[in-house]
């Protein structure tokens, strides 16, 4: 299951000292679903006061963000490949160009 979160440049908020209105993003919330728009349903039939204070869907920015249980995935398959593809880049004469680099990148989130 994927997770989202969804955030809106509707409305603004004020400052903590209220002097001013601060034009900004609202964030609604987070929810989970297989694919973006099964979650924007879900996030609405759980939050019905995001529709009750008048934003609207068509407005949001939608981000997937990555789970817990999508990075202790992603862990895994680093940790399984990472000696093999440490060795054949050691090995390569294209280095710039070899799965490996990207490997080391995963492994750094």
């Amino acid at each position: 299951m994927n997770e989202y979160i969804f955030y809106t440049n509707e409305g603004h908020t004020e400052a903590p000292n209220a002097s001013s209105v601060v034009e900004n993003c609202q964030v609604l919330g987070r929810a989970k679903g297989s694919n973006a728009d099964e979650a924007l349903k879900n996030l609405m039939d759980e939050n019905r006061w995001i529709s009750e204070a008048g934003f609207n869907p068509a407005e949001f920015f939608i981000k997937q963000i990555l789970t817990a249980e999508q990075r202790a995935d992603i862990n895994a398959v680093i940790e399984y490949l990472w000696a093999d593809e440490e060795r054949h880049y050691e090995e390569s004469e294209d280095k710039g160009n070899h799965i490996f680099n990207v490997i080391r990148r995963l492994k750094g989130i």
